[in-house]
């Protein structure tokens, strides 16, 4: 690799998804090539109220064996129910440990925005837009002064960005897909004359529309249409779907799993036909890459990141799109994908996935990214919060945590 090689990832303490698994992913990708990787981020002493059993970062990197230099602090409930001025002061207080003039990959969180920008003079900030959602637009708006950088994950968002931030260089701004690290292409045989469907997501109805699989299970059992559906993921609204199947009596072509380990989602999507994403927005879904690079194909809403890929010379044999909402379709388009030679369809997702969504592409794309941003790291600021902000933090974090443990005995 050329030009700076120094790179550090700000992120959150758990694996929320897509977005933070890309970020270990990626730092670990970049160490392997020869960057100078530092990762920063917080450990928890003890398993935060909000983990919900879901893996630390930390745990994430060191499953990978990632030669990603740690800067982390160990932190407990005060960090957790604590205010984001304090979550902030821990977080600037580990970037100030880099040497100056690393660039920062930020995640998702607000407050990971407002510690990394408040130290830009010293580390160039990369922005990464995540998704056709306010929360980054309003994340880019507000730091746009202080961000060197802006990627975003696909056409719309990049439009979108472009479009709101009007005084902003547009040669700052580009889309960058995240990528993966292609698994092994190993498909496994499907059931004879069986569709095996697979969803892997949060349960949710905003966002998600986790609702409609229950509309698509039931009009294609109405069809005749042989099919087992496989639900990965956990949300509120996970509940409800079960209670939905069980009322229309599809218990048996509906199993649900749960969150699950990344090596067990991968096993599953290796195993399945087509993943099913029934969104209102995303960005580009890691778990749609993930999905094509195991050899399944794809039915998904026309929405940002699905939809560039809606015309890619593989996807008549892997890839289908539908209006958002629309039922019928998203049956046709499930049933246009069983008539397709399972064979043809492995291969093409998988070459689809090869050619857009590698994480050698990603790096290299992020490469230039890097290479282009000019800036003169300037002093690094002071790092200090006052003791009566501490005070309150605690006070808060105390009070907050008391609640919470009192809700739920």
């Amino acid at each position: 690799m050329s030009g700076n090689n120094k790179i550090a990832f700000l992120c959150h303490p758990y694996h929320r998804g897509g977005v933070t698994r890309w970020m270990a992913d990626a730092a670990t990708a970049f160490a392997e090539a020869g960057k100078e990787v530092y990762f920063v981020t917080v450990e928890p002493k003890k398993a935060f109220f909000s983990a919900k059993g879901r893996e630390t970062l930390l745990q994430l990197l060191a499953a990978q064996n990632s030669k990603a230099h740690i800067l982390s602090a160990k932190v407990s409930y005060e960090f957790e129910f604590g205010t984001p001025e304090y979550r902030a002061f821990i977080y600037k207080k580990l970037l100030a440990q880099l040497p100056a003039g690393t660039p920062v990959i930020v995640s998702d969180d607000a407050v990971v925005w407002a510690s990394a920008t408040a130290m830009c003079a010293t580390y160039p900030v990369i922005g990464v837009l995540h998704s056709d959602e306010a929360h980054y637009y309003a994340l880019a708006t507000k730091y746009q002064q202080q961000v060197a950088f802006f990627t975003c994950v696909s056409e719309r968002v990049h439009r979108t960005v472009q479009a709101r931030l009007r005084h902003y260089n547009t040669e700052n701004i580009a889309t960058i897909p995240c990528g993966i690290k292609l698994p092994a292409y190993q498909p496994t045989a499907s059931d004879a004359g069986t569709l095996n469907l697979v969803y892997a997501g949060r349960i949710t109805d905003y966002q998600k529309r986790a609702g409609d699989l229950v509309k698509i299970c039931v009009e294609l059992a109405k069809s005749d249409t042989k099919f087992q559906l496989r639900v990965i993921g956990d949300g509120d609204a996970k509940e409800t779907i079960e209670k939905k199947i069980s009322e229309a009596r599809l218990q048996q072509q509906v199993t649900f799993y749960g969150w699950l380990p990344q090596q067990e989602v991968a096993a599953h999507l290796a195993a399945n036909d087509v993943l099913l994403l029934t969104s209102d927005f995303e960005g580009t879904p890691i778990a749609m890459m993930e999905a094509l690079a195991a050899g399944c194909g794809l039915v998904g809403t026309r929405v940002s990141g699905i939809e560039d890929y809606e015309h890619h010379p593989q996807a008549p044999e892997c890839y289908r799109v539908y209006d958002v909402g629309d039922i019928a379709d998203a049956v046709n388009k499930i049933k246009e994908m069983a008539t397709i030679p399972k064979v043809a369809r492995q291969l093409a997702a998988r070459q689809l996935a090869t050619t857009e969504f590698s994480m050698e592409i990603c790096l290299e794309r992020y490469e230039q990214a890097i290479n282009s941003i000019k800036v003169i790291p300037a002093q690094l600021p002071e790092v200090r919060l006052s003791p009566i902000t501490q005070i309150y933090s605690r006070i808060l974090a105390m009070g907050r945590s008391m609640k919470v443990r009192l809700l739920h005995r």
